[in-house]
Order: structure tokens, then sequence, then C-alpha cells
């Protein structure tokens, strides 16, 4: 399996970086099944064929999201003991067989049992790992490489859902998993064994396509004078608690309001068969969003960048509760939707330049248990706003305030001091 990356990498006229970046894409991509867009499209078949009401759908979706969350954190660590490349592979094995698992659920626990699998092998532990790969490839440009492979995630909230509502129609659902299934094992399953490697230095390179002559001397950290923070010293600085807090509420609300969407403006007179158009704008404007979040990234403070994303996040929400037509609509999807591509793109890029990668398993695994986590309550508390009030209105402007000072604390969340393994104490280091 190695002999075919390392001639592949001797033959290629460019950085083998870029054929791992395409790698990460397609593990975004088959994400899909532990996606809240991807589950969305089997809600109305899954509440109709095992006969569950909204509450108890609802409920299922948070609990298995809940579930997912507790062994999440041990996935960073295991990535950062046995490598990226083992993890991913036995990961996307799993998560096919979850999708296989969903398609025979036939009640309340089944449909919980699969959710907690689909949750915590799909949106949590692969998208956390694929965003590892792309990390431990690049440093210098990894705001621009982050960008590229965010668009995966945006392609595939674009296209996954209208794929499977096709695939429901003609093959319905339980048909429609087991399809899932199938393509991960046949597609994502050997390419990770056959092209990927876990660092640059397995193939005698450096992070951004530096060469470096193994033979001679072992590439160590200290090569690129980049930090080595480990969990316990993270978690001892400021940023990673606000990185921590902002990751969890966006998650919360960007999760209740997508699930919730097309209801949401039924409420305020906008029909379904309009309101669904604000998909395709969400997708489009966090596309570009990522794109250019990520190129600047590279350029300018992150701290400011992700501030200017919870802006827009917090400006997208409160356009749904002064809803009066179809132009708040796709306001709304233009904000949200630019707003959680900055964020994405901004925060991948920032675990990496202020932790380092020898712990970037550990670092990203223990944040993402809480985003993971967040994701799940979000749905919950709109739904059971909505029921108690007669409205999501309450939740919404419950969820503006709680963005809003989401802004000005990501100003805050500036570089700490790094921890160099080339250095005999830390130095400060610009935001």
């Amino acid at each position: 399996m190695n002999r075919f990356s390392e001639l592949l990498s001797r033959r290629l006229p460019f950085f083998y970086g870029y054929v791992v970046v395409a790698l990460a894409v397609l593990a975004q991509i088959c994400s899909s099944p532990g996606q809240t867009f991807a589950i969305s499209a089997f809600t109305p078949y899954l509440q109709e064929n095992l006969g569950l009401s909204s509450s108890k759908l609802a409920a299922a979706y948070m609990l298995g999201t809940f579930l997912a969350a507790f062994p999440l954190a041990a996935i960073g660590p295991i990535s950062d003991r046995f490598g990226l490349r083992w993890t991913t592979f036995f990961v996307a094995i799993a998560l096919s067989a979850a999708c296989a698992l969903a398609s025979q659920a036939t009640g309340f626990y089944s449909l919980l049992l699969a959710f907690s699998l689909l949750r915590f092998l799909g949106q949590g532990a692969l998208t956390l790992l694929s965003g590892n790969i792309v990390s431990m490839w690049f440093r210098q440009r990894l705001g621009t490489v982050n960008s590229v492979m965010s668009a995966g995630g945006a392609a595939a909230f674009a296209i996954v859902p209208l794929l499977l509502l096709e695939s429901i129609g003609s093959l319905g659902w339980r048909a429609t998993y087991l399809a899932m299934g199938g393509c991960i094992l046949l597609t994502l399953v050997p390419l990770v064994l056959l092209i990927f490697r876990n660092r640059p230095e397995d193939l005698g390179q450096l992070p951004d396509g530096i060469r470096a002559d193994l033979s001679k001397a072992r590439v160590t950290a200290s090569h690129t004078g980049e930090p080595e923070w480990t969990l316990a010293e993270a978690m001892g600085d400021r940023t990673f608690w606000i990185l921590a807090a902002n990751m969890a509420i966006w998650a919360m609300i960007g999760t209740g309001v997508v699930f919730y969407a097309l209801p949401i403006f039924e409420q305020y007179g906008i029909a379904p068969e309009q309101s669904k158009l604000l998909f395709t704008t969400f997708s489009a404007c966090m596309l570009i969003a990522q794109i250019v979040g990520g190129v600047l990234a590279d350029r300018l403070r992150m701290n400011r960048l992700l501030a200017v994303g919870f802006a827009l996040l917090a400006l997208g929400v409160l356009m749904i509760p002064l809803t009066t037509g179809l132009v708040h609509v796709h306001g709304f999807a233009a904000c949200f939707g630019a707003g959680q591509g900055i964020t994405m793109a901004v925060s991948a890029t920032m675990w990496v330049r202020y932790y380092g990668r020898k712990h970037l398993g550990k670092i990203r695994g223990a944040v993402w248990c809480t985003t993971v986590a967040g994701s799940g309550l979000g749905p919950f508390l709109l739904g059971l706003g909505a029921d108690h009030f007669g409205s999501f209105t309450p939740g919404l402007w419950v969820f503006v305030g709680l963005l809003v000072p989401l802004g000005p604390l990501a100003l805050l969340a500036t570089a700490p001091i790094e921890k160099d393994s080339s250095q005999a104490a830390p130095v400060p280091k610009a935001a």
C-alpha cells in the first residue's frame, strides 16, 4: 500500500498534499449520512413508515446526537496514536455498516441506535478526521487549502439532499440507506488504503510541499517551527474556551434553524415550494464565503475574520422573525450561509496554526464532541419552544440573543503564546 503512494508522489509534477486534499473532500462528502441536511431528506418517510410523532422523531435525533458526542472524544486521541490513515479506514467501514443498520430500523429504539451511530461516525468522526487530514499536510497555505476542502461540504449540502430525495422516490428509503453505505465502502475505503499517508514526512516532504532528505535527518516539528501544544496546555489558554463556546452555540443554532427551516418560514406565510429555494442560496453563499474566508485566513488576523463570520450568522437569524416576504428568506440564507462559510474556513485553520499538529486530534476532538452535542440540542429547544408558545418566534429571538455576543467574543480569540519545540522558552506571536 505504501509503495503505491510513494510511486505516485515521485511521478506527480506537484505536491502530493493536493492529492490528499482531494481525498479529504471525498471524506467530507461521505460524512453526509450523519449530517442534518441528509437526515432531513429521510425524516418524512421515517415518520410515516415507523409510525413516529414529530416529537418522538425529534427526541430520537436529539438523544442520538447526545449519545454520539460522548465516544467522539476518543477519536482524536486514537488518531494521534494510530494515525489518521487507519482511523479513517475503520470509521468509513463502520459508517457504511451504520447505513445498513439504518435501513433496518423498525421503531423508536432502533432508529435511536441508527441516529447515534450515523451522527457519531458521519457528522462527528469523519468530519473531524477530514479536517485533520488537511491540517497535517499544510501550514502556511492551510487557509486557502481548507477553503477548497470545505467546498466539498458546501457541494454536498447543495446536491446530496436532491439526490437522496430522487433515490428515495425511486428505490425507497431503506434501499437508499443501503446504497449510501455501499458508495462509501466502494470509494472512500479503498482510496484511504492506497492513496492516503498520515504526514508529508512519510514521503520525505514537509508541509506545503517543502522537500526534505529523510535519509540524512529525521524531519521533526523543530524543522518547521510549529507549536506542539498538548490538550492540557491548550485548555489553559483563553482562546481554546472562546472557540469551544462559539462552536457549540453556533452548531446548536445552525442545526436548529436548518432542521425546521421550511416549517419556520411557512409560519410566516412563505409556502414550502418557495422557501425550499433558500438551500440553493445558502449553499452558494457558503461556498463562496468558504473560499474567500480560507484565502483571507492566510493573510489577515483570524480572530477578526471569525468575528465577521459570527456577525453575519447573527444578522441571518435576525431576519427570520422579521420575515414579510421572500426577500427575507433569501436574505437569511445569504447571511447565514456566508457566516457559516467564513466560520468554518477560519476555525479549521485556527486550530493547527495556534496549537500545532502533534496533538491536533485530541484538541479538536475535545471541542468537536461539544459541538456535536450542541447540534443535537438546537432542534429540540426550538421545537420545544414552538410547542409551548405555538410559534417559533420566541425561540428565534433567544437564538439571536445568543449569537450577538459571539462576534465581540471572537475578537478575543487571539493567538496564544506559542510552544515551539525549537525554542527554550515560548515567545509571543501576533494574532
